[in-house]
């Protein structure tokens, strides 16, 4: 049996009501995620974060003793392999470039708006699934039939917006087996398999269609265009105005 795909996230920020409040508040597990630590102090952090080895940190910008710039810098030097999220109240145009000029996945400002940050797992989820190769059912694999319920539903109505709780409820099965059971037999998660559905009927209407990208988006489920085409570009690697049937 394959192991469970979950994204290892650790949270670091100096107030420990934001940290408690991303702890409880962020659908961490419907997107793929866990968060295997949390700490406030980024000296202490920098310490434990080499032995948990996380796929993603997720930093506050003004901290006590070290800033986000050096305890990023830090790790990198390191030669940890992460992505990096910036969570900060001080958004100027020297921090944002510092940050993408390190590599860094995403800046956020608070206060934290959990639409933004879903977004944002959204990608990370896609970008960390490239490095795990999305392997389709065959007919030989016994497959739950409540599972296989789940996974034709989505594939009819990939358009909709779903959550773990919702399909829990509709389909009698508890999230974490619905993450399990994922893991188990397409070795992805539920938002990548998602995005893999939507991203394959995106490119066929922009082949075979005549619709303009805006309302190709809200075909596949992206009410917000510029979204739509960050996660086109990340899963093809070109934007739609640029994609082709031989890309």
């Amino acid at each position: 049996m394959r192991d469970i795909v979950m994204y290892k996230v650790f949270l670091l920020d100096d107030d420990e009501l934001i940290l408690k409040e991303l702890l409880e508040t962020v659908p961490w597990m419907d997107n793929g995620f866990k968060v295997i630590g949390y700490d406030s102090n980024p000296v202490h952090a920098l310490q434990r974060i080499p032995e948990l080895c996380p796929d993603v940190i997720f930093s506050d910008l003004k901290m006590p003793d070290i800033d986000g710039h050096a305890f990023m810098k830090t790790l990198l030097d390191s030669n940890l392999n992460f992505e990096f999220v910036m969570v900060s109240a001080y958004g100027t145009f020297d921090d944002a470039r510092t940050f993408f000029n390190h590599s860094g996945f995403d800046y956020i400002l608070k206060p934290v708006q959990i639409e933004e940050l879903q977004l944002v797992l959204e990608r990370l989820a896609n970008k960390l699934s490239k490095k795990r190769p999305f392997l389709p059912k065959t007919p030989e694999e016994n497959i739950t039939p409540a599972f296989l319920d789940l996974t034709e539903y989505l594939e009819k109505n990939f358009q909709e917006k779903f959550s773990l709780n919702k399909l829990s409820k509709q389909f009698a099965l508890s999230p974490g087996y619905i993450c399990n059971l994922f893991s188990k037999y397409y070795n992805t998660t539920l938002t990548c398999f998602l995005t893999d559905l939507r991203m394959k009927h995106a490119s066929s209407l922009i082949i075979e269609s005549n619709l303009s990208f805006k309302q190709i988006a809200l075909e596949c489920g992206y009410t917000d265009y510029y979204y739509f085409n960050k996660v086109f570009k990340e899963y093809y690697g070109v934007a739609p105005s640029k994609y082709t049937k031989q890309d």
